[in-house]
């Protein structure tokens, strides 16, 4: 029987929302609220927890993980049906996540490279993850977010110190709080993707925990995109910023350290591509992990090899530009993660205030067992 530690858990999901957003979010954000764009992050803590507060309700009213949870609340039909458009959105997650990575190797690294040599390298290193299973991915997990985040922070300060130039961000006082209330929805929407916390949370040895990974999860990513957001608009301005498909490069791009340590555009690019593939990966897990449940397949791994061509050709069909990869960033994506990460889960939780909790014996369901001991047990046995 697999398990992962609570720390696993922590990092496959901040891999999961972090990194799309490090180098999408801002660009988004600085379009809405411009100046007070980096102040979002902070202010969309409130809603952030509360949906955080929601998911650990869930949780707790629940005796079998995602996707069989929506079985449980919602019944056998319209749980299945939802189950097939939550594996649809799973896969558009990777394919987006997928075109936002071809977009910027393309227009900032190596413009002249084919599209496909970009799309067969993520989806190898993905598919190899996943053939290896939810442990492998959770080390790898482990390893991406003790080397990854560090870095990703010290290249931040080192790009803000040197260009520091606090006049950028005024007025601070001026507000339209028309727009600061949209950047805050906004802000509140990428960190929705936790949701996956509803499958995961079930293979470590305590889901009562869930609560305490979720804040931890939650506050690093408001913390981490509060100061790069604001590194990009101290150091770049507002409007140098808006004009950059990915302002988050361009300002990291100013780091350097006296005359000894300059173009860090390799250390750069090496952050951008481990998080992605974290990202790609854990998203495409769910995508067949989701499958294997409502199907009632043997084992999620064999999932991979089909959906593989999938994502491929929908990531070459989703958009044709960049600038439509940035329509659909600030549009139907986060419409989106809207409607199925928050809309949805929050009917399920008004659901589960008029239920019990689950009994003792139910608590490590997943309605089903995953072969080579990767998931929970289907059922518990008792002796005597």
């Amino acid at each position: 029987m697999l398990k992962i530690t609570n720390f696993q858990l922590y990092c496959l999901l901040v891999l999961l929302i972090a990194p799309i957003a490090v180098f999408e979010q801002s660009h988004r954000l600085i379009h809405i609220a411009h100046n007070n764009a980096w102040l979002s992050f902070i202010a969309a803590i409130v809603p952030v927890m509360l949906m955080v507060l929601m998911f650990s309700h869930i949780i707790k009213k629940s005796s079998q993980a995602f996707p069989l949870m929506l079985h449980e609340h919602l019944g056998k039909l319209l749980g299945f049906i939802l189950g097939v458009l939550y594996i649809v959105v799973f896969i558009l997650s990777c394919s987006f996540s997928l075109r936002i990575f071809i977009e910027f190797m393309k227009t900032n690294v190596l413009s002249n490279t084919p599209i496909s040599f970009f799309i067969g390298i993520i989806i190898l290193l993905g598919f190899t993850a996943i053939k290896l299973g939810l442990g492998s991915i959770a080390r790898i997990a482990e390893i991406l977010i003790f080397t990854g985040l560090p870095f990703l922070v010290i290249i931040v300060l080192l790009s803000l110190f040197p260009n520091f130039h606090i006049d950028r961000i005024y007025p601070v006082g001026y507000i339209s709080y028309k727009s600061f209330g949209l950047s805050i929805l906004i802000a509140a929407v990428i960190p929705s993707k936790i949701m996956s916390i509803l499958t995961l949370v079930f293979f470590i040895p305590d889901k009562e925990k869930s609560f305490s990974i979720m804040t931890k999860v939650v506050i690093t990513y408001l913390l981490v995109m509060a100061l790069i957001t604001f590194a990009i608009i101290v150091t770049l301005g507002i409007y140098p910023a808006m004009s950059y498909i990915f302002p988050t490069f361009n300002m990291m791009r100013l780091a350097h350290v006296g005359q000894f340590i300059q173009n860090l555009e390799i250390v750069i690019v090496a952050l951008l591509i481990i998080g992605f593939f974290g990202a790609f990966t854990v998203s495409w897990f769910m995508a067949c992990y989701t499958t294997q449940k409502l199907f009632n397949l043997n084992d999620y791994r064999f999932v991979a090899a089909p959906t593989t061509v999938i994502i491929g050709i929908l990531s070459l069909v989703t958009s044709q530009n960049v600038l439509e990869v940035v329509i659909w960033s600030m549009t139907f994506i986060v419409l989106m993660y809207a409607v199925f990460f928050i809309l949805i889960p929050f009917i399920i939780f008004i659901i589960c205030l008029f239920k019990k909790s689950p009994v003792a014996e139910q608590m490590g369901d997943t309605g089903g067992i995953i072969n080579q001991g990767d998931g929970p047990p289907e059922s518990r046995v008792h002796s005597g």
